[in-house]
């Protein structure tokens, strides 16, 4: 089995540095450099070529990347999506995030308003400790701010994936503060979860994809 890894806005492989998998094989989707204006579906369909449809595999994606990868199961079928911290449409979504719809907030992005709001975004996302700092910084450092304007639009202008997810789970933090689970239908829920689980809390994030994984191939033989 195939486990491709799709990170959020903003971030590329280094976001699953810490994540263990088991009996998978992992490739990593990170996000092309698309036009502003372009939709996640957009961003899917830019990487359904790197995806081995042949063999059987898992979409894994986090925040922005598990919306992709809902995009992306309707071109490459797999047997199975993993969210993480992430929505499944725009009923999941806050109200604080609903009424951003429409607005394009990202035009007013520049290098120095993302310095300037470095600390606040750092507690919304739920980043601690100095080598989890150390990442967040560098992935915004590294992220072009035209970048980060296309994939902000791409993420307020989905409304949900056009084709539904029938094999889907979705892993959600109980402390997520960009993402509340509270609107969330459905999650595997990790006690302490951040928006930034992935890497801060890898070992129990790790176990919860592990279990689905396990489920799903002692169900699945072939898989």
């Amino acid at each position: 089995m195939d486990a491709y890894l799709i990170p959020g806005l903003g971030a590329d492989h280094r976001l699953f540095a810490r994540l263990q998998l088991n009996g998978v094989s992992v490739h990593h989707l990170d996000h092309p450099a698309l036009p502003r204006g372009a939709t996640l579906k957009d961003y899917a369909l830019a990487q359904a070529s790197r995806v081995d449809q042949a063999r059987p595999h898992v979409l894994i994606g986090v925040s922005m990347g598990g919306m992709v990868a809902q995009e992306l199961a309707a071109i490459t079928h797999p047997a199975m999506v993993i969210l993480i911290s992430s929505w499944k449409g725009t009923e999941e979504m806050p109200w604080s995030i609903r009424l951003l719809r429409g607005t394009h907030p990202e035009r007013i992005l520049s290098r120095a308003v993302i310095t300037r709001s470095l600390p606040v975004v750092r507690w919304e996302m739920g980043v601690q400790g100095a080598e989890a700092t150390a990442l967040f910084d560098a992935l915004v450092k590294d992220c072009p701010v035209e970048s980060l304007k296309t994939q902000i639009n791409a993420c307020l202008t989905w409304s949900g994936p056009e084709q539904p997810v029938h094999q889907l789970v979705h892993i959600h933090g109980d402390k997520d503060r960009l993402m509340p689970v509270g609107p969330i239908k459905d999650p595997v829920v990790i006690n302490g979860g951040t928006h930034f689980m992935v890497f801060s809390m890898a070992a129990e994030v790790s176990a919860a994809v592990n279990a689905v994984l396990g489920k799903h191939s002692s169900v699945n033989p072939s898989a």
